[in-house]
């Protein structure tokens, strides 16, 4: 049923170094005043082979300096959105979600929102891919609708208790569109993990990329 709703001025070498396969900039300083120490004083080296090795200890020493300035940035841009996220706690949230779960034989309603007058198919998938349920409606007008699952397969048996995942497609004169599916709750938590950011609606963890609509609980 579907229903609506700085610059160096001396240079310290260590007597140890650890082996690398990397030309470093410490490495590449080593090499200079090796050559510079160890050259033929009756055949200095030319100046325009001088001049091309200072060259590239420049850019090396930019790129350097340039690599340090992104990482910093990041830093502090990561550090920017992980305040922005933790505001959002206490505010009501709308995310994209394709996890419906059923507990006591009893599954949660699958939300939707369409933007034209179109029928809908839902497919729901249990934890292998397989395909358990599939349900299509009749037009339906624009706006948020819901589809209430009875926690049957496609041969009226019941499935087990677990999540769920579903597909949520219009079907247009050009063929089926995926519209996905949304939930809404209050972020109750804020987590970062793995150079990521996730919210928590409903006890439910959600990438901070899936929220699509934000406002003041009530």
């Amino acid at each position: 049923m579907i229903n609506p709703i700085d610059p160096y001025t001396s240079f310290y070498v260590s007597s140890q170094r650890t082996a690398s396969k990397e030309l470093d900039k410490n490495a590449f300083l080593l090499l200079l005043v090796t050559q510079l120490k160890n050259q033929n004083p009756l055949e200095p080296m030319e100046n325009r082979e001088f001049i091309a090795q200072l060259t590239q200890f420049s850019t090396l020493e930019q790129i350097t300096n340039m690599t340090k300035s992104i990482q910093d940035f990041l830093k502090l841009q990561q550090g920017a959105l992980q305040a922005q996220a933790a505001s959002l706690i206490g505010k009501h949230v709308v995310v994209q979600s394709n996890q419906i779960i059923v507990s006591n034989q009893q599954a949660e309603s699958i939300v939707f929102e369409l933007d034209e007058k179109a029928p809908v198919v839902v497919r729901i998938y249990d934890s292998n891919g397989n395909l358990v349920k599939q349900a299509t409606s009749g037009v339906l007008d624009v706006g948020v609708h819901a589809y209430v699952w009875d926690a049957k397969d496609d041969s009226g048996f019941p499935v087990a208790d677990g999540t769920y995942t579903y597909t949520v497609s219009k079907i247009t004169s050009s063929g089926e569109v995926t519209i996905g599916g949304v939930q809404a709750g209050v972020v109750e938590s804020v987590k970062f993990k793995n150079n990521q950011i996730f919210v928590y609606v409903s006890g439910r963890e959600y990438p901070l990329t899936s929220v699509i609509e934000i406002s003041q609980e009530g």
